[in-house]
């Protein structure tokens, strides 16, 4: 039982100082928006064949 105890005194102890650290400094993001590619753009530069049985739209 007094394993038990200290397993759990330990849990909450560890539980406790991560829940002051998010709340006093949390963690800053460092994601940014990744540029698009616009395919139509590239399609319409491609140069294609008049005669080709293709259709790019």
């Amino acid at each position: 039982m007094r394993k038990f105890s200290l397993i759990a005194a330990a849990f909450a102890l560890a539980t406790g100082a991560f829940w002051m650290t998010m709340l006093t400094s949390p963690p800053k993001s460092q994601a940014k928006i990744a540029a698009g590619i616009d395919t139509r753009e590239l399609t319409l530069k491609l140069n294609l064949d008049r005669g080709a049985t293709y259709d790019p739209y």
